[in-house]
């Protein structure tokens, strides 16, 4: 099976595989601004090989595209900082699900911005999926895990904020359905270069974590940033947004599953619930758009 044309397939790939990114985030045991850094260094080598590759079969990229992808690598660095914190003090599961409630941000800027109105049924399903998430959050209900969960959601919704518009300018960037690894490698130089620089006030930064820290970051670099990343990138440009946003709420679920099997992590029941809510909603917005999805050509 083709990825390129299955895209719906392709983004809950993507999804499943950076799932495990904040599990893997606190297993690393180091700053936030540090797991950010070493996971975008360690997804350069890789990248930019592939990268070489696509510019010598397809020639160079435009000013236009690099720029666009750029400006998502920005905001891709808050995303990371922001959700790293937020890891900090309300567990990976959680914000996981919080950094996620970037779907209904996405669905806005999408259509304020690049007048792409979403389905009827998108929006009709869009409340169930956030009140399932704030189920998963505790928000409504059920004890929320964490050492500090006031101060975990308050970074967790920031970080949904720029992970919004990272997603909704990578997509803008990322028009050429040929190319895959050319803009990710932009974003991720620039997301590292910057988280780099801020590094130092936001938790610092250190230039040689231990072995067991790199162990970790290099898995977290290989398979989110990379593989992840690469394969959600199939879909990003082929799909409508509110429908991408919704499909990437099963990173959460997994999010959630994958911490408590590692990290010990318990949700309640009511937050389980919510996990329930959330696939549920992916799965009829899934069903509701599957005539309405437009497969461009690749050539």
């Amino acid at each position: 099976m083709v990825l390129s044309e299955k895209p719906v397939v392709a983004a809950i790939l993507g999804a499943s595989i950076i799932a495990g990114s904040g599990t893997l985030t606190r297993l690393a045991q180091e700053t936030p601004a540090t797991v950010a850094v070493w996971r975008c260094l360690w997804a350069v080598p890789i990248l930019f090989l592939l990268s070489r590759r696509e510019d010598r079969k397809f020639g160079k990229r435009t000013k236009q595209e690099r720029k666009l992808a750029s400006l998502a690598g920005i905001a891709f660095t808050f995303d990371l900082i922001l959700w790293h914190w937020s890891i900090r003090e309300i567990g990976a599961g959680m914000a996981t699900v919080l950094g996620n409630l970037a779907s209904v941000v996405v669905v806005l800027l999408a259509w304020l911005l690049f007048r792409e109105k979403p389905a009827k049924q998108l929006l009709l399903i869009l409340p169930v999926v956030i009140v399932g998430v704030g189920m998963a959050t505790g928000v409504l209900g059920g004890k929320a895990y964490g050492s500090n969960p006031t101060l975990g959601v308050g970074f967790g919704l920031a970080c949904s904020v720029v992970y919004a518009l990272f997603i909704v300018i990578y997509r803008e960037g990322s028009k050429d359905l040929r190319r895959l690894a050319g803009p990710l490698l932009d974003a991720t130089v620039v997301g590292g270069f910057f988280a780099l620089l801020i590094g130092p006030f936001v938790g610092g930064v250190h230039l040689f974590p231990t072995w067991h820290s790199q162990f970790w970051l290099v898995v977290l670099a290989l398979s989110s940033q990379v593989l992840g990343w690469l394969i959600i990138s199939v879909a990003l440009p082929r799909l409508p947004a509110s429908l991408t946003a919704l499909i990437l709420l099963i990173q959460p679920v997994g999010g959630i599953v994958i911490s408590a099997i590692v990290l010990g992590e318990r949700p309640s029941l009511v937050q389980l619930s919510g996990a329930l809510v959330i696939v549920s909603g992916v799965a009829l917005a899934v069903r509701a758009s599957r005539t309405k999805v437009n497969i461009p050509e690749v050539v």
